[in-house]
């Protein structure tokens, strides 16, 4: 067979030379490839053999079993099987070839370059022609697995041994029992006399090098300390105490449902039940509903034996502490004989035996329906007349949709169980009844009527959209068959259909609001007030279908069944909806007019039982639920009146007289002027965050007590298990709270005095809890470095948060000296250690690293030295995932970084496992709150250094939140499992925002970063035009000129914008410096325009309020008065008011003065400052000097794939002249909007790939030159792509032709710029590719920043300040309620990307419609996707284009406001307007 299909030497095997090989590492991954048919993206992940046992048994075949290479090797043992088979071969046909195996599995670069080097040139020299060979055949189908990194052996190689390797050992020291008398905890080691145990840490200690001493060692680390005080408070725990106040039945619910251990008896059902729900239960429970509106919550029929069930009682109540709505289980009850109103009374009688005052009851939640909900609910409202009840409202849909259903004719009904009756009995089963059928496993006769609305609105839907196949289905079956006959009739009956018809329109409005009720995947909660919005519409938009106007008003506000059931107020038969005009035109063609009135009766009945059914389960009427969801939402409290919040508070029974209704309303009215202008903060932020804020600092107010009230009603997920889960979480910690507290002290723990109590306040109340010793050490002289010191874990203590409020005066002003205190002998921090050479607290060097804590070794830890700044998000000492090349998910910690400045868009982070850093753009990076996303049972499973990095970052964690895992005992597969449980359920009960770092919470409330998020003050120009007033930045630059005059100091040592000596870099403009805040922020707003074309922001320190601009055309500079009065000197600006037109310091250099020194080459210096400095291995752009303002001229641009001229738009509104814009399209949509919006001004020249030199020889030259070639050929998403060298891909090789052909030659200094765009989702070897082509690296530019919608682009290029950061303008829409016509609410505050398909509208790929109008789902509006994407209104409105038409050229084009700020340098080089 060799000699058949392949040329080469049979008796002699060619060993090659690569001496003179030169070929890259890319083009051998790529010859490799291509070769055996992989997917390789480097060298080193083809180290693990498989590539190489191939590739020799391609060149002699069968030299290697291909049956025994393992294509999926995952460690070092698998690639040395590989290898072993590899030179066994090479052995047999006498090829002398060294093979470096540990190298190669390591991922070492040139062992992999030059083994793969030899394998190209041994497969040249020796096979000459070889087609037969079919790689993938030869491996049976199988991919070969990358290597990913080296791997851990099968032996586990200890910390310690890594040490102590090289070295001599003088003594040994194995264990002896004699080490137990010293320490009580030391045990013999499972591992052998070289190690012993730790009991109280239950790990293994190296002791023997050095014995006893390590020993002691150990004894003083803080982890030891620690586990030894917990170990201690847990046994005070299990020590007798008090019994339960809880009923039998509520003990052995806990421990059926909650307990997993394997020990049994009452006595341990009692003492896990203690420990499930905390050790102050109910004290604590009692004393916070005393004072706080709470809600009960009832399930009855859980189980507890094989024939006992109980109801189970909890409360719930919102926490203003930890920002939530808190639920707590209280009871258990089980009645005699299933009496069901001995379990209505005994409701009562639970609350009244454990101290809750039936006034602060609100709301009661009833999981089910029946007799015994109803009793309960009579119970609890003698208790609480103004109680509300909230288990009809989540029912509502299901319940509507029965009694609607229940009115129609019964052929619909019968037809539905005669065809399931047919499935179920036929042998062979019909594809269509199987997908109507296939997931009913209950008896549907009885389940039909009782089904959820959602699974009944999809079986209609379903039949409706196969209606025709089953008719043919069923007219061919058997015709002895009286039952398919029946069906057949049933369906070819035009009735019958027109009812599935008119169904699937009548219960949209109930399926959508089902869907409200569905809680997301990774979110905690429903949205509560899109809930309650939502609901009070049904009533609203039900009435509307069959009454009359004044009748469904009068329904709304009086509720009477009456008005729905009389004929008067019912519309006549032309306007009532039937579904639509379509069932109405159906029945007309199918001649069955006739069936039209008893039909139309039908579905009267069915509008008045479902309307009925609405109207008696909705817990409050329609405007009041309205009133709710707008007053708990920041962003619509203006909305609310104070009537309808005096109504509120009435009805829930808040106010009982006018005086407290009044006092209610002048409350709110307080607090909509004590929020007005918070609007945007409070779009930042959770519902729950906000109003949490707001409580803190209220006092005991009948508005405070209302709010308390509404954040306390139950919200989806509401079903048992997941409400049990939450209530026994806040259990658990409370209960580990106690015990950490015990253990905070170690006095305290070892004290046999009775234990202290003070109080804390929760909600604005006091409990008593066990008091915390807190020793304050005052630290005399902190160093500039200490506050930078990393504590515990990692974990930074970093200096004063600048947020986005307050940010002024942290800028502008030096702090004041103050004395620091360090919080001593805590849990989970330490004392800030001054002395450098303190060992105190330090972990055991010698512990086995599986055991180890996440202080050991192999724990990421830094020290702070820089702050990232770039609005990107991932702070250091944030929790993050990390995408490593050939792994799954990997948990890191990100760390400074460890030069002076990162690169935008760049981390440092340190992996956990293994404690190696990679330095990783964000965009590869996911929050650590993404676990459920990231996590990888597969690698947790087979990867021991992936399992350890997963149990370090989430011990690291859980003492952030404050979460134990001492009832693992020590056992650490059980801790693991406890771990990844607290992980997978959402880190409750703190949430995410428990594990951030210390420093980084005041960022947790804003998007990304505070310099991202910061807007400097509106401005007020001078003269010209008037902006609203801010509240004035309070600068300490006045000290500028008292610091010049000390000796030594000059203008280069200040920052020219708040006068702080700590400075980062030069002031491009002028002499001075800046600091790395006020850095950042001239970074930002530099080259942000107003509409008048002007600078936003003073050209000096890039912010002030009062400015006085430049009287010279096509300069668009401007000078604040602090700067002016300052800098310049007292009086300066008062005395250039009256100079007009006034030349500015740029224009006119001479006239500077005092310490506003202009450089005299300040236009490079400037493009320095913002040069593209992301290049890896390629050169930096040329850098080109600003054109004075009397030598611009307007510009020459050529645009290629121009869309619907986006780049002329910007240009135009910039005020940038043009005196030429030439534009290659070939689309006539976009053609015909450019020609008719730009009045004929771009001159259109058809396709690209005809352009030629003497083309642009004519037409130019050219200043700059811009275009994005089609991506739907390297995007990602298009499974039939087809890359970068076929198809519409290789259009970018026109740009870069024609970009090649413009460049201008050496010695041309005429400023020369060039810009081109693509998608980001695009293969790395496509990116690489243009890359290397384009000689740059890419900014990745989403306009989520500055519009509504998602669009994430690369975009290459020589613009001036492409990567500083992206910043909104005060005219930018970044809201989608922003750019919506009048009358349409956004359901969204941002959108996905919208492409050229119309399926990108909808959220997702079967989600929802972004806008709601008239209570429907709707699609956006040409218009408003125009205003999205930041184009005037109608501006596609050209040559009767459709709605998809329009919407295909937007999908196109780029984002204006993006564009706009790649643009807006250009002002510097070419004449403006």
């Amino acid at each position: 067979m060799c000699a058949e299909s392949c040329k080469m030497a049979t008796t002699l095997v060619l060993t090659p030379d690569i001496s003179h090989d030169k070929t890259s590492r890319f083009q051998l991954v790529s010859w490799f490839n291509h070769l055996l048919k992989t997917n390789f993206k480097d060298v080193r992940e083809m180290g693990s053999g498989a590539c190489h046992c191939q590739m020799l048994d391609w060149v002699i075949r069968g030299s290697v079993d291909m049956t025994k290479v393992k294509f999926d090797a995952k460690g070092e043992d698998e690639y040395k099987h590989n290898f072993s088979l590899l030179q066994e071969a090479f052995s047999k046909r006498g090829i002398t070839k060294t093979i470096p195996v540990t190298s190669l599995g390591n991922g070492d670069l040139k062992s992999n370059i030059k083994i793969l080097k030899w394998f190209k040139a041994f497969y040249t020299a020796n096979v000459k022609d070889c087609k037969e060979y079919d790689p993938v055949k030869a491996r049976d189908g199988q991919d070969i697995s990358p290597v990913v990194a080296s791997e851990p052996s099968s032996g586990v190689e200890l910390e310690s041994d890594k040490e102590e390797k090289g070295t001599n050992i003088s003594k040994k020291h194995p264990f002896t029992e004699n080490w137990k008398n010293m320490f009580y905890w030391a045990e013999k080691s499972t591992l052998g006399e070289q190690y012993t145990y730790c009991s109280t840490c239950a790990r293994n200690l190296k002791t023997f090098s050095k014995g006893h001493f390590e020993l002691q060692r150990h004894m003083d680390t803080n982890t030891h300390n620690k586990r030894g005080r917990i170990s201690k408070s847990l046994s005070l725990q299990s020590q007798p105490s008090e019994p339960l106040p809880c009923s039998d039945a509520a003990i052995r619910f806990i421990h059926r449902h909650c307990y997993n251990g394997s020990a049994k008896g009452e006595q341990v059902s009692i003492h896990f039940a203690r420990r499930k729900l905390g050790l102050q239960y109910p004290k604590d429970i009692t004393s916070v509903c005393q004072h706080t509106p709470y809600c009960v919550y009832i399930y009855g029929g859980e189980t507890v034996g094989k024939d006992d069930t109980v109801s189970v009682v909890l409360v719930g109540f919102f926490d203003v502490e930890a920002s939530r709505l808190c639920i707590r289980f209280l009871d258990a009850l089980e009645s005699e004989n299933g009496a069901k109103d001995q379990t209505a009374v005994a409701v009562g009688q639970t609350l009244k035996k454990f101290g809750l005052p039936a006034d602060n009851l609100v709301a009661v939640y009833l999981d089910g329906n029946g007799a015994a909900s109803e009793q309960i609910c009579s119970q609890l409202k003698e208790l609480n007349p103004n109680m509300a009840v909230f288990g009809g409202l989540y029912s509502i849909s299901d319940a509507a949709c029965q009694a609607g259903v229940k009115q129609l004719s019964n052929q619909a009904q019968e037809l539905t169980v005669d065809m399931y009756a047919h499935y179920s009995s036929s042998s062979k089963k019909n594809d269509n009844l199987k997908a109507l059928f296939g997931s009913v496993t209950v008896d549907f006769p009885s389940s039909y009527i009782n089904a959820r609305c959602l699974n009944f609105c999809l079986l209609v839907t379903k039949m409706l959209e196969i209606w025709t196949d089953l008719v043919s289905y069923f007219s061919s079956c058997d015709k002895n068959d009286d039952k398919a006959k029946l069906i057949s009739s049933r369906l070819q009956d035009p009735k019958v259909r027109a009812t599935f018809m008119f169904l699937e329109q009548a219960l949209k409005p109930l399926h959508n609001f089902q869907m409200h009720l569905q809680t997301p995947e990774g979110v905690a909660r429903a949205d509560l007030l899109l809930i309650l919005e939502e609901a009070s519409n049904l009533l609203s938009t039900y009435t509307s279908y069959f009454l009359r106007p004044q009748a469904a008003a009068r329904f709304l506000k009086e509720h009477d069944a009456q008005i729905l059931k009389n004929k008067i107020f019912h519309l006549s038969s032309p306007e009532l909806s039937l579904g639509g005009k379509a069932i109405e035109d159906f029945l007309n063609e199918s001649e069955s007019v006739e069936a039209l009135p008893p039909f139309t009766e039908e579905v009267l009945s069915f509008y008045i039982a479902l309307t009925g059914c609405i109207a008696e389960k909705l817990p409050l009427n329609d405007g009041l639920l309205r009133s709710i969801a707008q007053l708990l939402n920041p962003q619509s409290r203006q909305k609310v009146t104070g009537t309808a919040v005096g109504e509120l508070g009435t009805k829930l029974g808040l106010c009982s007289s006018p005086e407290e209704v009044k006092q209610l309303t002048s409350e709110f009215l307080q607090y909509q002027l004590a929020e007005e202008g918070e609007e945007n903060h409070s779009a930042e932020v959770s519902l729950e965050k906000h109003w949490a804020g707001v409580l803190r600092d209220s006092k005991q107010t009948v508005f405070r007590r209302l709010v308390l009230t509404l954040l306390a009603l139950p919200c989806p997920p509401l079903d048992a298990q997941h409400v049990f889960n939450q209530a026994f979480e806040n259990g658990d910690a409370a209960q580990i709270s106690d015990g950490e507290a015990l253990a905070g002290s170690e006095s305290e723990a070892t004290s046999d005095s009775p234990t202290k109590k003070y109080s804390k306040e929760v909600n604005g109340r006091s409990i008593g809890v066990k008091q915390c010793e807190v020793r304050l050490t005052k630290i005399s002289k902190l160093k500039k470095k200490c506050a930078d010191t990393p504590g515990e874990n990692g974990i930074f203590k970093e200096g004063a948060s600048r947020g986005s409020f307050g940010w002024e005066s942290s800028l502008r002003q030096k702090p004041q000296a103050r004395a620091v205190f360090q919080a001593g002998a805590s849990t989970r921090s330490k004392p800030v250690g001054l002395d450098k050479d303190s060992k105190n607290g330090l972990e055991s060097q010698d512990e086995v690293p599986q055991e180890s804590s996440p202080s050991s070794k192999s724990t990421p830890r830094s020290q702070r030295k820089h702050v990232y700044q770039d609005g990107k998000g991932f702070l250091a000492g944030e929790l993050v995932w990390g995408k490593v090349k050939g792994f799954s998910w990997w948990p890191g910690l990100v760390t400074s970084w460890k030069t002076k400045s990162a690169p935008p868009g760049m981390r440092r982070v340190e992996w956990f496992g293994d404690g190696m850093f990679s330095e990783i753009y964000t965009e590869g990076l996911l929050a650590f709150n993404t676990f459920t996303k990231c996590f990888c049972k597969n690698s947790f499973a087979c990867l021991p250094l992936y399992k350890e990095a997963i149990y370090h970052i989430i011990e690291l964690a859980g003492e952030r939140c404050g979460k134990s895992f001492a009832v693992a005992e020590g056992d650490k597969q059980k801790e693991l499992k406890l771990m990844l449980d607290w992980a997978s359920e959402g880190f409750l009960p703190s949430g995410p925002d428990g594990f951030l770092p210390p420093d980084s919470a005041s960022h947790a409330e804003t998007s990304d970063s505070t310099q991202s998020d910061y807007q400097p003050p509106a401005k007020r120009k001078y003269v010209f035009k008037n902006k609203a007033n801010a509240v004035a930045i309070t600068y300490s630059r006045e000290l500028i000129t008292e610091k010049l005059k000390e000796q030594g100091i000059t203008i280069e040592d200040l920052c020219l914008s708040c006068g702080s000596s700590d400075i980062e870099v030069s002031h491009p403009l002028f002499e001075g410096a800046l600091c790395q805040k006020c850095k950042g922020n001239f970074t930002e707003t530099l080259y942000r325009y107003d509409e008048d074309g002007y600078q936003s922001y003073c050209t000096v320190c890039c912010a002030g309020l009062e400015v006085i601009l430049c009287g010279i055309a096509s300069c668009c500079r401007c000078f604040c008065k602090d700067c002016l009065e300052i800098l310049v000197g007292p009086g300066t600006f008062d005395k250039l008011k009256d100079v007009d037109p006034w030349s500015c310091f740029m224009c006119k250099p001479s006239q500077c003065e005092g310490n506003l020194k202009l450089r005299p080459d300040w236009s490079v210096k400037v493009q320095d400052f913002f040069a593209n400095n992301s290049a890896m291995e390629f050169e930096p752009h040329r850098v080109y000097p600003s054109i004075p303002a009397d030598q611009r001229r307007p510009i020459r641009v050529l645009s290629l794939f121009d869309g619907i001229a986006t780049g002329y738009l910007v240009l135009k509104d910039l005020g940038v002249k043009m005196e030429r814009y030439v534009a290659a399209e070939i689309c006539e949509d976009s053609i015909a909007v450019g020609m008719i919006k730009h009045k004929g001004k771009i001159e259109y020249v058809n396709d690209v790939r005809t352009i030629t030199r003497k083309h642009l020889a004519e037409w130019g030259p050219f200043d700059l030159l811009i275009g994005g070639s089609p991506c739907n050929d390297l995007s990602m998403v298009n499974p039939l792509r087809k890359g970068l060298f076929e198809g519409t891909g290789r259009l970018f090789f026109e740009f870069y032709r024609i970009l090649a052909m413009l460049k201008p030659k050496e010695g041309d200094d005429r400023p020369f710029f060039w810009l081109f765009e693509n998608v980001v989702f695009m293969s790395a070897h496509d990116k690489a590719d243009i890359c290397r082509f384009l000689e740059c690296n890419p900014i990745l530019v989403d306009a989520v920043k500055v519009s509504p919608a998602h669009r994430a682009r690369y975009f290459w290029g020589n613009l001036p300040g492409m990567n500083r950061p992206l910043a909104t303008s005060l005219d930018d829409k970044v809201s989608l309620q922003d750019c919506l016509e009048l009358g349409r609410t956004a359901k969204f505050d941002k959108v996905r990307t919208i492409t050229t398909k119309s399926n990108s509208i909808r959220q997702g790929k079967h989600g929802p419609l972004p806008v709601s109008m008239n209570g429907r789902e709707d699609y956006l509006w040409c218009t408003e996707m125009e205003q999205i994407f930041g184009f005037p209104k109608h501006y596609t409105d050209v040559n009767n284009m459709g709605r998809m038409q329009r919407q295909k050229v937007l999908g196109r084009s780029w984002s204006v406001p993006v564009i706009r700020h790649l643009f807006a340098p250009l002002k510097d080089y070419f004449e403006c307007e």
